[in-house]
């Protein structure tokens, strides 16, 4: 694996599932209730692939259809099998304040693969915001 060079990262956002979000009134406020859904997104940097590897080179499988990888050194990001990712486009949100879902570029096709030093993330296109 060829180092995670600063000069090869580009910033990018993710956004976790909770089944524990707070639901706020009209002010503010929190009801002290909570729903499903997508936490506020997280800026990190990371480095992508171009375009998905050839078909010799699939460490996610034969089964899992994707588009592209992210691959990290930051060993302690979060990412899950059901998280969004934003790359080109920014997150954006409803009259709420929630993140819309939609927003997002990709998301995560399979369950992020760690190594000793590198974390990589296989994405899938967002067919709702295509």
């Amino acid at each position: 694996m060829k180092r995670d060079l600063k000069k090869n990262q580009i910033s990018m956002y993710y956004a976790l599932y909770s089944t524990n979000i707070p639901v706020l009134d009209a002010d503010g406020n929190d009801t002290l209730e909570t729903m499903s859904g997508y936490e506020k997104p997280i800026q990190f940097s990371a480095s992508i692939s171009s375009g998905r590897s050839d078909a010799y080179d699939s460490p996610f499988g034969n089964n899992v259809s994707y588009d592209r990888v992210i691959l990290s050194s930051d060993m302690s990001l979060p990412v899950t099998d059901t998280s969004l990712i934003w790359i080109d486009n920014a997150p954006t949100y409803d009259e709420a304040g929630t993140v819309k879902p939609d927003s997002a570029d990709y998301k995560v096709a399979a369950l992020p693969l760690k190594s000793l030093n590198a974390v990589k993330i296989a994405v899938k296109r967002n067919v709702v915001n295509a």
